[in-house]
């Protein structure tokens, strides 16, 4: 429980530096500010962290049933809290839709990192949560974000381009030959990609901070207060519960099983509220969610750490 405790202070204390780096007004634009923060670290530093981490780390371990658990957790979760939103309500598409994203899907890469680098011990421990969303979940919650949103249906193609264009699975899949052919990167050829990696954490959790300037979750009601405690509830809960389960029945044990659980207990994505931006669904339901989640994951950690005794 303490490295939980060290791991957020860490965690929390950047992202109150970026809160107070944005309230100072020494960046500009804060808007403009986070954007290039965000562009630096999803093009350049996070690629370099994903790609060090699997050339530093066991990959069959990574990509067999830690990337299973994700799959299920997700999965699960989006499917129960869809369905049972659809039959206990008279919600819109939109807003089943949404809430069921937000309740699968987790912030793997700008809360993911930074958890697993403080409280797990490698950032290597958020690749399977990542590679999973990023190579599979986020096609699919797209493709029925634009199905309940157009008459239209977007094209295989495209969605196969967004995925192969992907900086996070361009890297990964970079990483994961190299490891499988036997490739000793030089240490040379690293040095830079060390000093890249070595910014993706602190930008991500910057330009979280600055995002914060502003936001009031449930200041207003907009009719998604319920909405906005099923998937947080699903989120901080649910999931991991799934999660849990999964690994058990995988056969993961001790510090393997706890990184799989804390995994699945990162809040919702940033991505989502992006996505609903994006196709016009529900974006305050996402937005809050998000921040919501956020704050209540650092109680669900150390629920599980007291759990798992990690």
């Amino acid at each position: 429980m303490t490295g939980v405790l060290s791991g957020f202070f860490i965690v929390w204390a950047l992202i109150g530096t970026g809160w107070l780096v944005g309230r100072s007004g020494v960046l500009g634009d804060t808007a403009h500010a986070r954007f290039v923060l965000n562009r630096v670290t999803f093009f350049v530093a996070s690629p370099a962290l994903v790609l060090l981490s699997l050339l530093e780390s066991d990959v069959g371990s990574l990509l067999g049933a830690p990337i299973a658990v994700a799959a299920i957790a997700g999965l699960i979760t989006g499917g129960v809290v869809f369905t049972g939103v659809r039959l206990a309500s008279q919600r819109g598409n939109a807003d089943v839709a949404v809430t069921a994203i937000c309740a699968s899907v987790a912030n793997g890469a700008n809360m993911g990192f930074p958890i697993a680098t403080y409280v797990l011990g490698s950032p290597a421990h958020a690749l399977p949560v990542i590679l999973f969303q990023q190579a599979i979940y986020t096609p699919i919650y797209q493709f029925a974000l634009h199905t309940v949103t157009s008459s239209s249906r977007p094209s295989a193609r495209s969605m196969l381009r967004g995925v192969l264009t992907n900086p996070t699975i361009v890297a990964a899949a970079l990483g994961i030959v190299l490891v499988a052919l036997g490739v000793q990167v030089p240490k040379l050829l690293l040095a830079p990609l060390d000093s890249l990696a070595d910014l993706a954490i602190p930008g991500m959790l910057l330009a979280f901070g600055l995002s914060l300037l502003g936001s009031s979750p449930l200041a207003k009601d907009d009719g998604y207060r319920g909405l906005i405690t099923v998937a947080s509830l699903a989120k901080l809960l649910l999931m991991p519960a799934v999660a849990l389960g999964a690994g058990l029945l995988l056969g993961l044990q001790g510090h393997a099983l706890f990184a799989v659980v804390v995994m699945a207990a990162l809040p919702t994505a940033q991505n989502v509220f992006v996505a609903a931006s994006r196709y016009g669904a529900s974006e305050e339901l996402a937005r809050d969610t998000v921040l919501v989640t956020t704050i209540g994951t650092v109680l669900t950690l150390l629920g599980v750490s007291a759990l798992l005794g990690a």
